[in-house]
């Protein structure tokens, strides 16, 4: 996809000290597609150079933008290069390497995140994945066991002293009317 920076807004006297730094806006145009993305933001957020999609005029904090994408996609790694480029041409300011103390906040909001995430648990036969409780994922082993039994009836059983069931899994008749009884 063909990529023409249009124009470029820079901003001065950034706040580098900021969780979010706009550094410029951008318009991009977008020739496969005859389309033009006016107020493309380049920003630096937690230490990495990112774009923002352009959002609607008047629109009010919350409100979801005329168009989104994944800010670490590779529609939007392509625009960043287009526009840090020109950018760079421009003569602007490019963030200073972060801080020991902003690298710690970014390492710790990092391993948040990462901690976060539930951790992927396997079965140790078939490596299948399992979920988070064993017996409700889907793809969860099922578990079987197989328990030898022996099926007789007791010599000294009769009709009247045990009922079927007991007779046939051969419990001796004193512990089946203790059972019972």
């Amino acid at each position: 996809m063909k990529i023409d920076l249009m124009g470029i807004n820079l901003q001065r006297n950034l706040g580098w000290n900021r969780h979010l730094t706009i550094m410029c806006f951008a318009d991009i145009g977008l020739d496969d597609i005859e389309t033009t993305l006016r107020a493309v933001a380049l920003a630096r957020h937690n230490g990495e150079i990112i774009v923002l999609p352009p959002k609607v005029p008047g629109a009010k904090l919350g409100d979801l933008g005329g168009i989104q994408w994944n800010t670490r996609g590779k529609f939007a790694q392509a625009i960043r290069d287009v526009i840090l480029a020109g950018y760079e041409k421009m003569g602007g300011e490019m963030p200073p390497e972060p801080t020991v103390k902003q690298q710690t906040g970014i390492n710790a909001a990092r391993r948040f995140v990462e901690k976060a995430k539930p951790a992927v648990r396997r079965d140790h036969v078939t490596g299948k994945r399992i979920g988070e409780d064993p017996f409700d994922a889907k793809d969860a082993p099922i578990e079987r066991r197989v328990v030898p039994a022996v099926f007789s009836v007791h010599e000294a059983a009769n009709d009247n002293d045990v009922s079927g069931v007991l007779r046939t899994l051969g419990i001796e008749v004193e512990e089946a009317e203790r059972a019972c009884g």
